[in-house]
């Protein structure tokens, strides 16, 4: 809940002070103007009824381990003097809404999910996984961000990932260009013509496309075009290669978070599984976003590409992952996506071959804490299976759930689902959304997220993710 001082960095108070809150909780009065009187009155009212429920929040604070209650009441206080001395010098109106969508996603991973400050990765104490040596250190982007904007962020992130790239930000990119030239230069270079692109290459048609259109509009724009756009845009001329990569980047886009192989084509081979899919994407975004795996035993049903158990196991420290798919050539890729993404601060990853039609307890090594999985509701034929393995598992362990995400293409399925888990003892305890940059929770909250794991598809609608639980579990 850093969201404490995201907001203190912002707010529009005289003078702040320190003093003492029930439980180790600081409360911040006023000290200082940090903005404009011109910042609008609807601005400062949203930010002081944010501010208000912050403090009731940490003021009300009680961990799930009651034991920790005061532990994470001090680590709240720690990260709010960070990010306060962190961000107390914010002007700029786009820095300043940034922030407060920041504090309101946490207010959401504190209500929602109990985190009480935001998680960051520490390498584990052990690191093994069958088959995989990790690397001893993580892979560096290579961008040098440093003259980046928003817009050029998002862009770096999309482009790495083969996400489509709209027409506006295309034209702010150029605008960049023309009146920076340290920018242009480090643009071309680290992103557009980046060295990571030859050891992971983005399917060859969208890099193509994508480096025609600019080198159109830089040119209309009288722009000199640079030797090495014209030469990758000629190198991904010849496009026979059945698999193509897709890189997803760190928040400050300087280090690889994922690489994952996938298949050109979404059927092939008689599967689905060799590809990526939005609900894949979505599920990884939410879960590392506003849930706690650290030290979490994970398993994932329908792994297919692996993402969003690769993500969890990159994103929190101490967890157990296990990877899990049937078809052959699905677990051979998961084996692949899995050896390209260890390294000594990734946590244990397993690849595991799961029959869901013959499934039982004892081909896991652990009983899992959490079960997820991605786009698997799509065939009502397979939900008697899929749904079983969600009762074993969910019943073996006390306070076990699972998150299953489905892309929103057919009510009747998802209704299916939905009966189908109440046969088998089991309900749905929350259901979330995300479409168009941004979650909807059940309160009718939405909260804006931009995704670490962009992804185009060619169906616009929302990814649905319900939160799965015994019927006995929690209210």
């Amino acid at each position: 809940m850093g969201l404490l001082a995201s907001l203190l960095a912002i707010v529009y108070l005289d003078r702040i002070e320190r003093m003492s809150l029930t439980s180790e909780l600081i409360f911040y009065r006023r000290r200082r103007t940090f903005m404009s009187t011109a910042v609008a009155a609807t601005n400062r009212s949203r930010v002081l009824a944010i501010y208000k429920e912050i403090l009731r929040l940490g003021k009300n604070w009680v961990a799930k381990d009651a034991d920790r209650t005061l532990i994470e009441r001090k680590d709240i206080v720690n990260e709010a003097k960070q990010t306060f001395r962190d961000n107390k010098e914010v002007k700029d109106p786009k820095q300043i809404a940034e922030l407060i969508l920041e504090a309101e996603k946490r207010i959401v991973q504190a209500e929602h999910y109990g985190i009480p400050i935001l998680q960051t990765s520490t390498p584990p104490t052990s690191n093994t996984v069958s088959s995989h040596e990790g690397r001893e250190t993580e892979r560096s982007s290579g961008v040098r961000s440093t003259h980046f904007n928003p817009i050029a962020v998002v862009f770096a992130r999309r482009y790495f990932a083969g996400s489509s790239i709209s027409e506006d930000i295309l034209s702010d990119i150029v605008k960049l260009c023309s009146t920076n030239a340290q920018f242009y230069t480090d643009f071309v270079s680290t992103v557009l013509c980046s060295n990571i692109l030859e050891q992971y290459p983005v399917r060859k048609s969208y890099r193509r496309n994508l480096l025609k259109q600019l080198i159109d509009l830089l040119d209309r724009c009288g722009i000199e075009i640079l030797d090495e756009l014209y030469t990758a845009c000629a190198s991904c001329m010849l496009d026979s290669a059945e698999y193509s990569f897709r890189i997803f980047l760190t928040q400050n886009l300087d280090k690889v978070l994922v690489v994952l192989r996938e298949s050109n084509q979404q059927l092939c081979y008689g599967t689905t599984g060799l590809s990526l899919w939005q609900a894949s994407c979505d599920l990884a975004n939410f879960l590392c976003c506003f849930t706690n795996m650290l030290n979490k035993s994970v398993l994932e049903l329908g792994a297919g590409c692996g993402l969003t158990g690769i993500a969890i196991a990159r994103n929190f420290s101490g967890c157990s992952v296990t990877l899990s798919d049937y078809d052959p050539k699905v677990l051979s890729q998961l084996d692949f996506n899995v050896g390209e993404n260890m390294d000594k601060a990734c946590s244990q990853i397993k690849v595991l071959n799961l029959d869901w039609t013959t499934f039982s307890m004892d081909q896991l090594d652990k009983i899992p804490d959490v079960v997820i999985a991605a786009d698997v509701v799509y065939d009502c034929s397979i939900l008697p299976a899929l749904c079983g393995v969600l009762r074993m598992c969910l019943s073996a362990k006390q306070g076990c759930c699972a998150y299953v995400a489905s892309t929103l293409r057919d009510p009747l399925t998802l209704k299916a689902f939905r009966d189908k888990l109440d046969e088998n003892g089991l309900r749905v305890n929350d259901e979330m959304r995300y479409q168009y940059g941004a979650f909807t929770f059940n309160d009718g909250s939405k909260i804006k997220s931009t995704s670490l794991f962009p992804h185009s598809s060619t169906l616009d609608a929302p990814t649905i993710i319900f939160e799965v639980v015994t019927k006995i579990g929690p209210d």
